[in-house]
């Protein structure tokens, strides 16, 4: 009777745990669970895994009695509670450490889908009758407690999805209100009138840009489809009517231009009326959305255009996505000889020479395919011809536009006959101030050659002589002088150099494009200006790399540069008294470029000077004609290279240029 008064009472206390969890969380219900059990039913350990959510890591408890580390209990329960084990019974006496317990184990769910609970003591009877019965009933009440909760969870989830939902969708109506009442705010300060027509013409939304513009009210213009006509210049509204009736009962929408009154000042203004169609997905017509825009300035502007184009100098033509022309200018008829009437609706190319003809009409059929141009539209030359068959040189220039949805070119061709004489001629002069420039140094360049020159003669005369003594002594030193003769022979030909780079120097030719390194070319004019750079007291310093490619030059022309950009050095550094006179000439690759470069220590310029130093005629120095360096610009240019001076960061300034090479060949390959 005891046990079965204690079995009654364990039982009230497991059928009493329910009313605990109500609405209680499943961690929540756990503790209640373990921390009830364990105390009714006098056990050594309790231990609970609860699976909450599917996927999710179990949720554990355990609470004991016994002196063993809890981490020696919970290795025992993992082995015992391993799912792969179809063998583990529901209780069993097992050992843990040392001492022997108890187990029982109940599943919670079905086939255990929502747990475990395992209980423990080292009762050598547990459990008893009473102890199961009171177990198995906490284990189903829990597992209902817990499915409950997981239903509470998943309600509490379903809710808080639905209040985002409705939060979401809510601030969704509200963004496309607030979008809305833009746009009509858009609609309502457009620059243009905004409106709309009913299937039938009348209109039922109209801006106020329009209402102000008229002076009419939205009642009045809703009356009836024609009543915003009114505003019309009298003389627009038949052509208005017609085109604005064709359009709604087409239902294609229309484009027309009108002068409309406006109120303000009772001027008419022109404007474009234009209307698409706004369709359904049957397609039926729903509205039209159109709108009004000032145009007044634009045709004031087509005005000015017109006279531009009429008054211009260069001849204006423009053609059609065909090739005909539309349009001409009268400048037309001075430069090509066609009166503009009769070149109306004829191909471009009677403008062209026969040469010519084919190859614009198969660049303008690709361009209209697939928008690649096969000429520059902005100011390219080439050839054009007169009515009387003649060619000549012309600059063009392109422009498209697009005018009643059709694309218009439209040419601008200035005959530059003059232009290309004027720069013919320059060139001469250019040429020709070149060869005077070289000319001029000369007399300046006379006492550094009769310096060269007279050393090997000197040289000649006392290597002749020892050859005589040598041959008259007795016996003759025949070995002697033959190496004497050698001499001699050596400052003859040095001689000969020295006349032959002053003859090729200062000759008349056109560029004579060759291999040239210009290491050698640079050494060359160094050696022939070593005399003056001496009595100038000029300590010169050549770094020339020894990866420099050679160059395709004219040697004579280059090695003029050179010339000039040392002399101006040397001159540069003609009263600088208080520190040496040094100059340095490098040589250097620069990407694809050999730079060759040459810097003095002298008085350097300003910026303000800088700016100028290549103008022709500009000289910073008493006795220069300022022709210098704008005819060696010309030269490297001439050579599609660069020609620039720079300030030092010392004292003195920088001269170099650079000149186009071919990496793949080498002075060392040349020879």
């Amino acid at each position: 009777m005891k046990r079965l008064q204690r079995c009654m009472d364990d039982l009230a206390v497991a059928l009493a745990l329910p009313a605990a969890w109500r609405g209680r969380e499943p961690a929540e219900i756990l503790f209640t669970l373990v921390d009830s059990l364990i105390g009714t039913l006098a056990l050594d350990f309790f231990y609970a895994r609860v699976v909450v959510e599917a996927g999710e890591k179990p949720l554990e408890m355990l609470r004991t009695r016994l002196s063993h580390r809890t981490d020696e209990i919970g290795q025992f329960l993992d082995d015992w509670l391993d799912e792969d084990r179809i063998d583990r019974p529901s209780h069993a006496r097992c050992k843990i450490g040392n001492q022997e317990i108890s187990i029982f184990s109940a599943r919670l769910g079905v086939e255990g889908d929502l747990g475990f609970i395992v209980a423990g003591s080292q009762r050598l009877g547990f459990p008893e009758q009473s102890e199961r019965l009171v177990l198995g009933v906490a284990a189903n009440q829990t597992a209902a407690a817990l499915q409950n909760a997981r239903l509470l969870s998943e309600q509490k989830r379903i809710a808080s999805e639905l209040e985002r939902r409705v939060t979401e969708r809510t601030r969704e109506l509200a963004e496309a209100n607030r979008e809305l009442q833009l746009h009509l705010g858009l609609l309502q300060n457009l620059p243009v009138s905004a409106w709309t027509l009913k299937p039938d013409g009348t209109p039922d939304f109209v801006n106020r840009v329009w209402l102000e513009f008229s002076g009419q009210t939205l009642d009045f213009v809703r009356s009836y489809p024609e009543a915003w006509m009114s505003a019309v210049h009298p003389e627009d509204r038949e052509t208005a009517s017609r085109t604005f009736w064709e359009g709604v009962r087409s239902g294609q929408g229309f484009a027309f231009e009108t002068r409309s009154l406006r109120a303000q000042d009772g001027t008419y203004r022109w404007h474009l009326q234009q209307a698409v169609v706004l369709r359904d997905a049957e397609g039926k017509v729903l509205k039209f959305v159109g709108t009004t825009t000032d145009i007044d300035e634009l045709k004031q502007s087509e005005a000015r255009h017109r006279v531009v184009v009429e008054t211009a100098s260069d001849s204006v033509v423009s053609i059609d996505e065909g090739g005909a022309i539309i349009l001409a200018n009268p400048a037309t008829k001075r430069i090509f000889g066609y009166d503009p009437e009769e070149l109306i609706g004829k191909p471009l190319t009677v403008l062209m020479p026969g040469a010519m003809r084919q190859l614009h009409e198969t660049g303008l059929k690709r361009y209209l395919e697939t928008g690649a141009k096969h000429l520059n539209w902005r100011g390219t030359e080439m050839t054009a011809q007169r009515a009387n068959g003649e060619e000549f040189p012309a600059e063009v220039s392109f422009g498209e536009m697009t005018a009643d949805q059709r694309r218009v070119f439209t040419g601008f061709i200035r005959d530059i006959s003059e232009k290309k004489r004027s720069e013919e001629e320059l060139r001469n002069a250019q040429a020709e101030l070149a060869r005077m420039t070289r000319v001029m140094t000369i007399g300046q360049l006379t006492a550094s050659i009769a310096h060269e020159v007279s050393q090997p003669l000197s040289g000649i005369i006392m290597n002749a002589s020892t050859c005589l003594r040598m041959l008259k002594s007795d016996p003759p030193n025949i070995d002697g002088a033959r190496e004497t003769v050698q001499r001699t022979i050596r400052d003859g030909n040095r001689t000969s150099e020295v006349i032959t780079r002053l003859r090729t120097l200062f000759s008349k030719k056109q560029i004579d494009v060759e291999p040239l390194d210009l290491n050698e070319a640079a050494r060359e004019i160094i050696a022939l200006l070593s005399g003056e750079l001496e009595r100038n007291n000029v300590i010169l310093k050549h770094e020339f790399s020894d990866y420099v490619p050679v160059v395709d030059g004219d040697r004579v022309q280059l090695q003029q540069v050179i010339l000039n950009l040392i002399r101006n050095g040397s001159d540069a550094m003609d009263t600088v008294n208080d520190r040496p006179r040094h100059l340095i000439v490098r040589t250097e690759m620069d990407g694809n470029h050999v730079t060759v470069s040459v810097q003095d220590s002298g008085v350097g310029f300003s910026p303000e000077i800088g700016e100028r130093l290549f103008e022709p005629f500009f000289t910073s120095k008493q006795e220069g004609m300022g022709i210098g360096l704008s005819v060696s610009r010309s030269i490297v240019e001439a050579h599609q290279g660069r020609l620039w001076a720079a300030r030092n960061d010392g004292p003195g300034a920088t001269f170099a240029f650079s000149i186009p090479c071919d990496h793949g060949s080498y002075p060392q390959e040349q020879a």
